[in-house]
């Protein structure tokens, strides 16, 4: 049964179908060739609505509406403005701006795109003027925004968290740490190269007057993170409240504070928000389908029961489940792996003693690698969609930091500590 759906599957990405209808169709074919195939088919509508009947989904609409009126409301600007007066001077610093920025905005827009594609817009002339080559500062942007996914709130967690029933709180702590390791990593690539090409300016004095101001332009968005993270794990409101107060926070600082969000953009942001949403919930619920058919085969047994015989050393099956979504980062886009391969191997990882919550930000943080590299790479087609750059450009200068994101993945991996310890200290850890 699971070989038959993944051949229908792969079948249907080669013609071209859309990912979502790639689902729903594998997952209709296995239902149809399996014993009780009548009644299956008759629960096709109930799975579809109930694996959207979930209360925690609401935080994706509500995230990426957020995200949108942020990338549109000038945060991106201010971010930038105090971020390089405080780590952007002298040789590398503005590069280095770049990797803090994208951390900072993704804790306030949720979006890896949405990111890349708001920094770029205000970075990417700058590094220019400092002697930054376009090819380097592009991939630097992808890999910056991309390894930004391991920041709360990401969207990928809170599917994770639903499909395999994990603490949504408990993954956005432990994905703080990671996503730091992941910042360093580039910081360090950024610095040295830097230094040797010599690119980026030398540092220059700047007034307490200047950086006060540049701080209190700032500290509207800088308070939305506080809001978002300090309010989820407190426990002062659950995530899907913390999306609504993202909402409402995001519209009064961008239309009142800022002023750079006007009521005639609400329309089209609306409509963004809307079509992105529900590309994804229809890519979850053609997900579920493809789950439920595989679960009437009995496919998640057989697939634990072969991982076992093959990887029955921990550090082992780590590996392969790494080298698993490496490659399918390299064809398709990680929601579907998620919502299908979560389920069946979150069991297997625990049985193997690894800490649920641990098992999935190693796995978001292979999601993160996947986005810094073609040919699916969603954060490397924005920022040279923003860098008005040919992708073939800039694949040289994404190997170094591709090759530091890979060594920092296998420290996340390896090390449960990372991911565990901020989870374990506030007590999210069940």
């Amino acid at each position: 049964m699971g070989i038959i759906i993944l051949v229908a599957f792969v079948l249907l990405i080669a013609v071209g179908v859309p990912i979502a209808f790639c689902l729903g169709g594998a997952g209709v074919l296995g239902l149809l060739l399996s014993p009780q195939a009548a009644g299956m088919i008759d629960a096709v509508p109930q799975q579809v609505f109930n694996s959207l009947n979930s209360f925690p989904f609401l935080t994706i609409p509500l995230f990426i509406f957020a995200g949108t009126i942020m990338a549109e409301g000038g945060v991106a600007q201010r971010l930038m403005g105090v971020t390089h007066m405080t780590v952007g001077r002298g040789r590398g610093g503005l590069g280095i701006a770049v990797v803090v920025a994208a951390m900072f905005f993704h804790g306030i827009s949720g979006s890896s795109t949405a990111d890349t594609a708001s920094i770029g817009k205000v970075t990417i002339p700058a590094l220019r003027q400092q002697g930054y080559p376009l090819p380097f500062s592009t991939a630097l942007l992808a890999a910056a925004g991309a390894t930004a996914t391991l920041v709360p709130p990401t969207i990928d967690l809170i599917i994770i968290g639903v499909v395999a029933n994990m603490s949504i709180a408990g993954l956005f702590a432990a994905g703080l740490i990671p996503a730091i390791i992941n910042a360093i990593g580039l910081i360090i690539v950024v610095v040295i190269l830097s230094r040797r090409h010599r690119w980026g300016g030398y540092a220059q004095r700047i007034s307490l007057r200047t950086f006060a101001v540049s701080l209190a332009k700032a500290a509207p968005a800088l308070f939305m993170v506080v809001i978002i993270l300090g309010g989820i794990l407190s426990g002062a409101f659950t995530p899907t409240e913390a999306s609504a107060v993202a909402v409402v926070y995001g519209l009064i600082v961008s239309l009142f504070v800022y002023g750079d969000l006007k009521l005639r953009m609400l329309p089209q942001i609306f409509r963004e928000s809307v079509e992105i949403s529900g590309m994804v919930m229809l890519v979850i619920a053609m997900g579920a389908l493809v789950g439920f058919a595989m679960t009437i085969g009995q496919v998640p047994q057989d697939v634990a029961a072969a991982l076992q015989r093959v990887a029955g050393d921990r550090n082992i099956f780590l590996f392969l489940v790494q080298l698993l979504f490496f490659a399918i980062g390299m064809f398709m886009d990680a929601v579907p792996a998620l919502i299908i391969l979560m389920p069946i191997l979150t069991p297997v990882a625990v049985s193997h003693v690894i800490d649920p919550i641990h098992f999935g930000i190693l796995i978001e943080a292979n999601v993160a690698l996947g986005m810094a590299h073609p040919p699916v790479g969603v954060c490397v087609f924005a920022a040279c969609a923003v860098a008005k750059l040919p992708l073939e450009h800039i694949i040289r200068p994404l190997l170094p930091f591709l090759a530091i994101l890979i060594v920092t993945l296998l420290l996340i991996t390896y090390v449960e500590g990372f991911s565990m310890f901020l989870p374990r200290v506030l007590g999210l850890t069940t």
